[in-house]
């Protein structure tokens, strides 16, 4: 809307620079009429009134012109009305001249040139015969009014045949003119348009129409430079939409075009006309935001975007709840050229993530420190397999009604040459990300199979599956490798994975599991009651084993809701004919309590922390022997 009155307003104002070119026109005829006055060439009383009149006109034209009432015609340039009144102006004129009236018919033409680009053929041959009409008149007039100012009457008639024999060629010129101008104006349009597109290809995006990378990145620099030539601030605002790759893999690419769209319009409805927002690609927005008048406008801004994108959207019949996280770094504190500003905008964005999502983070020089150790930490972790950085501790698996060791889990640590011994919270969640997993969780499963194997074929194994590890295509056959080639007893191998990652695709999750339990392999879930599960799904798992999580453990059997939750799952676990082990178990109380519920086996460092081998092979004699004397007794007592 806003476009359309500026070009209205450019429209206008070429308009009017015509009809000033007209008003000189008069000026001119108004000059040429006072000297013929003065020449005597017409009295002084009509060429009065024909001045009036000129400049009557002239002020209507004007005050249409300026009041845009002309809009309100089909022809807002009033060309054609312009052309008559000239003409009837001339025509009067003629009349009341007594001498060179011949000559001044030639001003015919000059009122004809004005309509030339503006009237078509038929318009200026309309005009002819207007002119031929309206001089005809002025002869039969004269022969009946003013018979002393005509010299000639045949001279008079003669003028009428030239008139009749130019005009209308002048018009077809004239004509031919105005559509030479149309079809350049239309060339002239096609090329603005092909231009246009050709522009927005190169500076928008395709499917949001916001601005893209390109243009952005362009306008940064600019932004920069003139921030800093004029001691301003500005913001980068980066934008990240959470969880967006569940929308494109569940409801598919058109879907989430759609969502982007609607979350770039409400992004862009958050900041001033005059700040840029762009999509760089994917699910990542940024907004630049020139002349930040204070620190407290960035919070407001990025909370207002924050709110416009958690309203529902509207898709497909279907209301979507999204959010972003958004990370912000201003200039000059945050970094004076656009790829430190950018990298520690998106830096901050990754700590709004860090923090939950849907919210947003201001940069801070500890995070870029923290990004760095992330980096080097990624490219030491592609590396740690092939240098033999990588431990396995084991923690035993205890048989609650005995004390036996059963089996053991393996636990994966890294022993960093720089940090020294690296829990898994340190570099799991990095090894996802990069990929990582995948090798290293082969390489774990191998080794905790051959060393498993290496115990005599009594004890089980316990080894952790990844979400990423879970859904590669080659898991069966990872497994198969490493129970064929550690020799291990298939039953011997239990693979733990999390409700989190088979709630994510049930149907292709249940498919997986019955695979590995086709291979003799046993399933444990792990942390089971944190998730969703439903108990629909879960009876349809080939699961052997559920592990009760040890954020329910922990307050047993003091905490009346703990105890009311591990009975549940107990007693689901019995009715589905899985086995239980309870993580976390510290003090005598907790095992007494499990011990009376009828939980098979426990984890915790009531008996062992997770130890290295060496370790755990003396426990397991340690074990064997006290059974091996506890038999003993029996059997004396006999």
């Amino acid at each position: 809307m806003e476009q359309h009155s500026v070009r209205t307003e450019e429209k206008q104002a070429i308009r009017l620079h015509r009809y000033t070119l007209g008003v000189y026109s008069y000026s001119l005829a108004l000059a040429l009429l006072a000297a013929g006055s003065a020449l005597d060439f017409i009295h002084t009383g009509p060429a009065i009134t024909i001045a009036i009149a000129c400049i009557a006109t002239n002020a209507v034209l004007y005050a249409l012109f300026r009041s845009g009432f002309n809009l309100r015609f089909a022809d807002a340039s009033l060309t054609k009305p312009q052309v008559y009144i000239g003409i009837t102006l001339l025509m009067l004129g003629l009349y009341w001249v007594d001498i060179g009236r011949g000559i001044s018919l030639g001003l015919c033409f000059f009122a004809f040139l004005f309509g030339i680009f503006r009237l078509s053929t038929r318009e200026l041959m309309t005009v002819t015969l207007y002119t031929l009409a309206a001089y005809a008149l002025v002869i039969n007039l004269l022969m009946h009014w003013r018979p002393d100012s005509i010299q000639s009457v045949q001279q008079e008639w003669f003028n009428w045949a030239l008139l009749a024999l130019t005009l209308p060629w002048f018009s077809v010129i004239g004509g031919r003119i105005r559509a030479l101008r149309d079809r350049l104006r239309e060339r002239k349009q096609e090329l603005q348009d092909a231009i246009g597109t050709i522009q927005a290809m190169a500076t928008r995006d395709e499917v949001t129409g916001l601005y893209n990378r390109a243009f952005f990145t362009e306008s940064l620099g600019h932004a920069l430079a003139q921030a800093e030539r004029h001691e301003r601030s500005l913001a980068l605002l980066f934008i990240d939409v959470d969880r967006f790759k569940l929308i494109n893999d569940s409801l598919g690419h058109a879907v989430g075009d759609a969502a982007l769209r609607q979350i770039g319009e409400r992004i862009a409805g958050c900041v001033r006309d005059s700040d840029i927002v762009a999509r760089l690609g994917g699910d990542e927005f940024v907004a630049l935001i020139e002349s930040v008048p204070a620190p407290q406008a960035l919070h407001e801004i990025a909370q207002k975007i924050i709110e416009a994108v958690a309203r529902p959207l509207e898709l497909e019949r279907r209301e979507l709840a999204l959010s972003v996280s958004i990370g912000v770094a201003a200039m000059p504190d945050d970094g004076r050229d656009a790829q430190t500003l950018m990298r520690n905008a998106d830096i901050a964005m990754y700590r709004a993530k860090a923090q939950g999502r849907n919210c947003y983070s201001f940069y801070t020089r500890q995070m870029s420190e923290h990004a760095e150790e992330r980096l080097a930490l990624e490219a030491d972790l592609h590396h740690a397999v092939e240098r033999g950085e990588l431990r396995v501790l084991y923690q035993p698996k205890v048989a609650v009604a005995d004390g036996g060791i059963r089996g053991a889990e393996a636990l994966l640590r890294w022993q960093h040459p720089r940090l020294g011994l690296l829990s898994p919270d340190r570099f799991i969640d990095l090894a996802e990300e990069s990929g990582a997993i995948v090798p290293i969780g082969r390489w774990v499963l191998q080794e905790a199979c051959t060393r498993a194997a290496a115990w005599g074929g009594s004890y089980s194994i316990a080894v952790n599956l990844s979400a990423r590890q879970f859904s590669d295509p080659g898991l069966l056959a990872t497994v198969e490798a490493a129970l064929r080639e550690s020799g291990l007893e298939a039953s011997l191998l239990e693979l733990e994975i999390t409700e989190s990652m088979v709630m994510q695709e049930p149907e292709a999750a249940a498919q997986t599991m019955h695979k590995l339990r086709a291979l003799g392999a046993q399933l444990s879930m792990d942390d089971f009651g944190t998730g969703y599960s439903s108990l629909g799904y879960l009876k349809r798992f080939p699961l052997t084993t559920v592990k009760l999580d040890r954020s329910f453990v922990r307050d047993l059997p003091l905490d009346d809701d703990d105890v009311a939750i591990a009975r549940a799952v107990l007693a689901m676990a019995h009715s589905l004919r899985m086995d239980v082990t309870a993580e976390g178990v510290e003090r005598a109380d907790q095992l007494d309590f499990l011990r009376r519920e009828g939980c098979l086996s426990y984890q915790g460092y009531y008996c062992s922390p997770p130890v290295a081998e060496e370790q755990l092979l003396s426990l397991l004699e340690t074990a064997a022997r006290e059974r091996r004397l506890g038999w003993a007794v029996e059997a004396a007592g006999r």
